[in-house]
């Protein structure tokens, strides 16, 4: 997905090969790396368009805004820029250029085929994933549910507790996400086997929704762990950077309770609906960060992939 190739530009393998790069041009010709920070501080304190494209965020309560009101008046006084500059075109309904560019680039860049990265490691990490929703498609909630299912049971048990990997789980974000769906492992003393126990979640969901429909309580008890995780306490902190992840992405109130109405009607018939949409994941990929010797053993047991030496 274009969110996931940014994210991997940004923190991933590639970022690192990016600041090795950036420090040995630092180291042997700064007066470049000089020029290109100086285009970015330009870039993002243009005088017509910064103002435009800031955002302050302050949590507080009512008396706590109040006091401080004078203070951020004055601080955004200071700011460069012309309150009255251009406008940045609206990103809501105009694709940012960066996924723009990301598009373009993902065919050569990031294809879609089975990586391992080659560390000093004794342990694996494994990860696979998918498409479940194409883009414009509509992910219900029930779709948190299910996975939450998944990640505190199945890949949890086999996984973790049958195959000894510090942490086993599934990521899937049916309100805000991309449609994607990821299988992880963490320090995993296994590779291949791994692999099966991912490629056999949908068989596993497909029985497991046979015993949700003949066990409403056991249907119930996953349905309250995924509102738990919804209506968890929150510090102030965590309120105020919720208002703003909502504020940005426009999430209205009747989304919200949208969203919690499909939560709490989900039943059996949802989880068959997921592991069908599992077994026919679209774009699937492996990407695995272990040893030369893990993978040998892996490429045996007829998971191949296509290595590249990080460190």
């Amino acid at each position: 997905s274009v969110p996931g190739f940014l994210n991997e530009k940004m923190g991933g393998i590639s970022y690192l090969k990016s600041v090795n790069q950036l420090l040995k041009d630092a180291e042997e010709d700064w007066d470049s790396v000089l020029t290109r920070l100086k285009n970015i501080r330009k870039a993002i304190l243009n005088e017509s368009t910064c103002r435009d494209g800031m955002m302050l965020h302050i949590t507080g309560d009512k008396a706590v805004l109040e006091t401080v009101q004078p203070s951020v008046d004055e601080f955004l006084s200071s700011l460069p820029g012309d309150a009255n500059g251009s406008k940045l075109p609206d990103f809501y309904n105009i694709e940012h250029p960066w996924a723009t560019r990301a598009k373009a680039d993902m065919p050569n860049l990031a294809p879609l085929k089975d990586e391992g990265f080659v560390v000093p490691t004794q342990v694996s990490y494994v990860g696979k994933g998918g498409q479940l929703y194409e883009q414009g498609e509509i992910v219900p909630g029930t779709g948190n549910v299910v996975s939450r299912f998944l990640r505190t049971g199945y890949l949890w048990d086999h996984v973790r507790v049958i195959g000894g990997a510090y942490g086993g789980f599934c990521t899937f974000d049916a309100k805000g996400g991309d449609g994607v769906f990821t299988y992880l492992s963490y320090r995993d003393p296994n590779l291949d086997k791994t692999l099966d126990v991912y490629d056999a979640t949908s068989d596993a969901l497909l029985e497991a929704a046979e015993e949700l429909e003949k066990n409403p309580d056991a249907l119930a008890t996953a349905i309250i762990g995924a509102v738990g995780d919804m209506d968890g306490a929150l510090s102030p902190d965590q309120k105020g950077a919720t208002a703003l992840n909502r504020w940005i992405s426009r999430e209205t109130p009747e989304r919200r309770q949208q969203f919690r109405d499909e939560v709490l009607n989900t039943k059996a018939s949802d989880f068959k609906d997921f592991a069908m949409r599992l077994k026919d994941m679209k774009k699937q990929s492996v990407a695995v960060v272990s040893s030369k010797a893990a993978f040998d053993a892996a490429a045996k047991a007829g998971k191949e992939m296509e290595l590249n030496q990080v460190v």
